[in-house]
């Protein structure tokens, strides 16, 4: 039933009309967060006749905006939206795109098939990137074995030079690619207090603990879920995180732990707080994870393209990675030296609060300085309005 569905729906894409000024978002396959999510506000802002479509799961449907219509990802509604489309706008670079894995006859043939009904001509994609190339990706991380993809009428939107630079090759040269900036950035240049619309209280400090997701184990469905999160938490001493967060910063403070969902259920949120009373918030509550930075006075992560994101707020970041080895040269290797960026570097739990202790902001402003110029960041604050303008150019070169 699976397939057929999928046929149907392909079908119903494919020989849809495409409305004019038809607007159809997409984030990670059904959320309202990300880089579109603050492309989508701009674009209501500069066009309120723009029509505005969410394709999300259901549970995220109360988070689209009244202004904007909420369609079920799942639907065969979802295909008709995406067809009628005059424009698609994604977070994930080679939005629709198809990947072809091996050169045999019938691999050619689907492949052929496929990249016939994934196509609509005089519908152009925006597709962006949710974050800077750390990890590698694609075609390029270990064990990959993808040989071409087709992905057609796209444009890539990206952050920074350095992302631009890999991402030309994992596409094949593919996809043409402008760097104009992240727009889930923009909120890192904002003042407005979000901790309250994101449940979080004003008089507390946040440290945000946000792991990479592991897929090299076979805990939960082939994925490698405690090492995803779950055992650096049990390496770290709170008492004495927390006490020493308020010697070296002050204040009352909180953590935040964002996870990928496999592990935030595998979380003892009651054994937690029973231990640490009001301490310990579970960050996957609240959609998009641009709010949680842009609220966060710390950032703890290991390679997470976040820790590029946070580094704009000039807040601090600490890089807490005890299978660091592992991951660069068994699952899937780096990009950049993770001893080359501004954010200090821990394999242990004792080494991670030493680095906080003798953490020097000047120092590590001038360290997030070089960084940001060495990757070639664009963001300032104004991406959403830059890739609102550059879409309407596209509408207009297509008509």
């Amino acid at each position: 039933m699976g397939k057929l569905r999928t046929i149907i729906g392909l079908l119903i894409y494919k020989y849809a009309p495409i409305k004019k000024n038809r607007f159809v978002f997409t984030s990670f396959s059904g959320h309202y967060s990300d880089n579109t999510k603050p492309i989508s506000i701009k674009l209501h802002e500069i066009d309120s006749q723009a029509e505005i479509i969410w394709l999300v799961q259901k549970e995220y449907i109360p988070l689209v905006p009244r202004y904007a219509k909420a369609v079920d990802i799942e639907s065969f509604s979802a295909y008709w939206y995406r067809g009628t489309a005059s424009m698609l706008i994604d977070n994930v670079y080679g939005y629709r795109a198809i990947f072809k894995y091996s050169d045999d006859f019938l691999a050619n043939v689907k492949f052929k098939i496929n990249c016939f009904f994934h196509s609509k001509k005089k519908q152009p994609i925006v597709a962006t990137m949710h974050g800077t190339a750390i990890k590698k990706i694609g075609r390029d991380q270990i064990g990959n074995i993808v040989l071409d993809m087709f992905c057609p009428n796209t444009v890539l939107l990206l952050g920074d030079e350095h992302t631009a630079k890999i991402l030309k090759r994992v596409t094949f040269e593919k996809i043409p690619i402008k760097v104009i900036g992240a727009p889930k950035n923009d909120v890192l240049f904002q003042k407005e207090n979000l901790k309250k619309q994101i449940g979080l209280k004003d008089d507390k400090k946040i440290i945000l603990f946000a792991p990479t997701f592991r897929n090299d184990g076979n805990d939960v469905e082939g994925k490698n879920v405690y090492r995803s999160g779950l055992a650096q938490l049990n390496e770290m001493d709170f008492a004495l995180l927390f006490k020493t967060l308020s010697e070296k910063f002050g204040g009352d403070w909180v953590m935040v732990c964002r996870f990928h969902y496999h592990v935030e259920k595998m979380v003892n949120w009651a054994e937690l707080g029973k231990k640490y009373p009001g301490k310990f918030i579970n960050g996957n509550l609240y959609d998009d994870m641009a709010d949680y930075l842009s609220c966060a006075d710390i950032l703890v992560s290991d390679s997470s393209s976040c820790m590029c994101d946070f580094a704009l707020s000039k807040k601090p970041c600490f890089i807490f990675f005890p299978d660091m080895d592992n991951y660069g040269s068994k699952e899937r290797g780096f990009y950049i030296d993770l001893y080359d960026t501004p954010f200090a570097v821990s394999r242990d739990f004792s080494s991670f609060i030493d680095n906080i202790m003798k953490f020097d902001q000047k120092d590590y402003d001038k360290k997030v300085n070089l960084f940001l110029k060495k990757i070639g960041s664009h963001d300032d604050g104004h991406a959403s309005q830059r890739v609102v303008e550059y879409m309407k150019t596209l509408l207009i070169e297509g008509e």
